[in-house]
């Protein structure tokens, strides 16, 4: 199966190049035929009233072309709402009318941001992902309406928010028993949708399309109508270039898409996309390799699905996705589908795949069992304990 093989050869070449990160681990209306325009109606802006929230504001005098060519001056605000384009302040002292700042002024606005940053990250190690949700929310919520503003400090705050809540929805459906807890878990990813949406919002940055992205990524794994919704999304997309920040999280979603329709071929050929890029993204690049070893158990080649399960294992200890791929490599090995030896290939020659995968597999297997947990791999130590090569 050269096709395979090939995409087997690019897993590897990404899975190399990652193996040194891997400890740290988003109308107008017709008008009928012939009928008479009718009269544009300025619609009232809304006003969208926010907690008093402290910040510094960057801005250039109103109607700026050249921004480079103009020093921008500075000073301390309390914002408490926004007003279509612009930022309403509150009142100077002896004031009544809250004051009022052109968004297209704006160069930049630095948010005083005050939360207990040890507590969520002593929460994310250990897994409460609620616990670190309800942190974030609180301190992050508040700016989502400022989030388009320009050069703003709160977007990979609130990005930050988004990814722990869909690591909740994740974590609470892996281990949903009933429909209760599964409609609980869709509940959650809905949230996080929503969190990515408003940050989507932020035109200015990279994070903005990355944004969408993660908010699709929420929709397809919701129900079939979000996710067609999602893939019309992701098809109006222009093609990132790999090195974007984009990248990986693309062509992750476009392997999900193919997956939903049944596409084993495209399938396989995205999450490939996704693993062959220079920013090795944690977040993306685990679920491309299961993908990848997914695709190959549905083409019917074992060998390579128990070999990418095997390194996802090996590279990602501690986390659900070594526990998954150590899940699935278990059933192929007790299957003895792989027990029978492999023909080989040039493509197998050349990354070393005539080693006794079974046995390593085998001894990776039988380590984490007796432990309870994936902790690290160490090969040479799998290699010292094999008791026989595999038939």
């Amino acid at each position: 199966m050269p096709g395979s093989e090939a995409a087997l050869k690019k897993i590897f070449e990404a899975v190399g190049a990652v193996a040194a990160l891997a400890p740290l681990l988003f109308a107008v209306p017709a008008f009928g035929q012939g009928a008479a325009p009718r009269p544009i109606v300025k619609a009232p802006q809304k006003y969208t009233a926010t907690p008093p929230l402290p910040a510094r504001v960057w801005r250039v005098p109103e109607g700026t072309v050249d921004l480079d060519a103009v020093k921008p001056s500075s000073s301390r605000v309390v914002l408490v709402g926004r007003e279509g384009g612009a930022l309403r302040t509150s009142p100077e002292q002896g004031e009544v009318i809250p004051g009022r700042i052109p968004v297209a002024t704006v160069v930049a606005v630095d948010f005083d941001v005050d939360y207990d940053r040890f507590e969520v990250s002593k929460a994310m190690a250990k897994g409460e992902w609620g616990k670190a949700v309800g942190i974030l929310r609180k301190a992050y919520t508040p700016f989502f309406p400022y989030l388009d503003v320009p050069e703003n400090n709160v977007l990979e705050g609130s990005m930050d928010l988004g990814v722990t809540m869909f690591k909740c929805a994740r974590a609470t459906m892996r281990t949903a028993a009933s429909d209760e807890e599964r409609a609980q878990a869709l509940q959650q990813y809905a949230a996080a949708e929503g969190v990515f949406n408003a940050c989507a919002k932020a035109k200015w940055s990279d994070l903005g399309t990355l944004a969408l992205l993660r908010a699709c990524h929420c929709m397809v794994l919701i129900d079939a109508e979000k996710a067609r919704r999602a893939g019309r999304v992701v098809d109006a997309l222009d093609e990132p270039s790999p090195g974007d920040e984009t990248y990986g999280y693309y062509w992750l979603l476009k392997a999900e898409l193919a997956r939903i329709a049944g596409n084993v071929t495209n399938e396989l050929d995205a999450a490939v996309k996704s693993l062959a890029f220079e920013n090795k993204d944690v977040e993306t690049f685990p679920d491309a390799l299961m993908l990848s070893a997914d695709c190959y158990q549905k083409l019917g080649n074992p060998y390579r699905a128990r070999d990418v399960y095997f390194e996802v294992a090996k590279l990602f200890p501690g986390t659900d996705w070594a526990t998954d791929a150590r899940d699935r490599l278990s059933a192929i090995m007790e299957s003895g589908v792989t027990r029978e030896a492999e023909d080989t290939t040039a493509e197998s020659t050349f990354f070393g795949l005539e080693e006794d995968m079974n046995a390593l597999a085998d001894a990776l297997i039988d380590k984490t069992r007796k432990a309870g947990t994936i902790f690290d791999y160490d090969e040479e130590e799998a290699e010292a304990s094999e008791v026989a090569p595999a038939k």
